[in-house]
């Protein structure tokens, strides 16, 4: 019996300029109301997670590692379902007041199409 590995390590992150722009270069979109989710093929066997969440669509600091944090936690509990591809999740409207329930819903529906 296989044990599933939800663990978010340096492997399963896009690390640098490059790998970002393999994937803003030629990539697939997917969008909700608040998330756009740019993925390309890669070469690995897993697939990996890039974050973009500018300071101008949620000023505070901690609204940001909020955001951050939620992506990466619907990330890390889909990643098993997921196709070996490079994903970049983009923020792409300003949040006033964060309803976290409602992020992780939507995130949950994107990982769901692919």
């Amino acid at each position: 019996m296989q044990v599933e590995d939800f663990s978010f390590s340096p492997r399963d992150r896009l690390l640098n300029e490059n790998q970002f722009s393999r994937v803003f270069d030629q990539a697939t979109k997917t969008s909700s109301e608040f998330f756009t989710i740019l993925s390309r093929e890669n070469t690995q066997d897993q697939p990996r997670l890039g974050i973009v969440v500018a300071k101008r669509r949620a000023k505070r600091s901690v609204d940001r590692n909020i955001i951050k944090r939620i992506i990466r936690e619907s990330f890390r509990l889909n990643k098993s379902s997921l196709p070996a591809k490079d994903f970049i999740v983009i923020l792409k409207r300003p949040i006033k007041i964060i309803k976290r329930e409602n992020l992780r819903m939507q995130m949950d529906t994107l990982w769901n199409q692919y």
